[in-house]
């Protein structure tokens, strides 16, 4: 179904989860609310910055901009139950600090249990447990036993739904840039090169050409991570 062009109908039209009785609302493309996105996203409403709100809002029935991108309507049957999408939409914006915290304790148990936990949210589209994950996986040392593989390997699984991100491509590339190749890290290397061989060759070759650039890999490795990045050896002049 196509919608009126008007800004009420705009991906960046918002308005204060109060106010849902009434036509106005701001553009959340206004760079003045750039500071408070993130609270005014998670709680839906402006009380954080309510007099910058109440400054910029304007009717949305008006006229769009050329950044207009209509919204996406669920058509949802009569006989459909609602009730999923409506906890999906909560769980896309839930605070999952609590549970981001648990990444941090001392018992793996704990730690584990937290990463399971934190892999609903990631999947369903939580842009703070994604960056809460990408942040406590970038903290981590170099993997030197098999059980920070293995949880290293839990939390790449996680990430397939965002391995085209710019985060995580830089969270891969961290780890074979911390983490030695020998036997017990074999596991991850392969699996790290793989997902970033599916990346865009763009998004991929310069972060791997400095990471060449940077540490010493064997022959082999060597020869993998070009692979992953769709270098040529003719073209490997650079690398010395």
């Amino acid at each position: 179904m196509e919608l009126n062009k008007i800004c009420q109908n705009c991906n960046s039209f918002f308005q204060d989860i109060k106010e849902l009785d009434i036509d106005f609302g701001v553009c959340l493309m206004d760079s003045a609310f750039e500071p408070f996105m993130d609270e005014v996203v998670e709680n839906a409403d402006f009380s954080c910055c309510r007099e910058l709100y109440l400054k910029k809002r304007f009717d949305g029935a008006r006229e769009v901009c050329e950044n207009y991108e209509e919204i996406e309507v669920v058509d949802i049957s009569d006989d459909e139950d609602i009730n999923p999408y409506i906890h999906s939409e909560k769980m896309k914006h839930q605070n999952v600090d609590e549970v981001i915290k648990y990444f941090y304790d001392a018992d793996n148990t704990i730690v584990n249990n937290a990463i399971s936990t934190i892999s609903m949210y990631v999947h369903i589209g939580n842009e703070k447990a994604y960056k809460g994950l990408i942040d406590y996986y970038v903290s981590l040392g170099p993997a030197e036993s098999l059980e920070d593989v293995y949880l290293r390997l839990k939390i790449v699984d996680i990430l397939t739904s965002k391995e085209s991100e710019k985060n995580t491509i830089k969270a891969y590339v961290n780890e074979l840039a911390r983490t030695p190749s020998n036997n017990t890290t074999r596991q991850l290397y392969t699996e790290i090169l793989k997902r970033l061989s599916r990346c865009p060759s763009e998004m991929v070759q310069e972060p791997l050409m400095d990471l060449l650039e940077k540490k010493k890999f064997s022959y082999k490795i060597k020869n993998r991570i070009m692979e992953a990045a769709r270098i040529r050896k003719a073209d490997e002049n650079w690398y010395k």
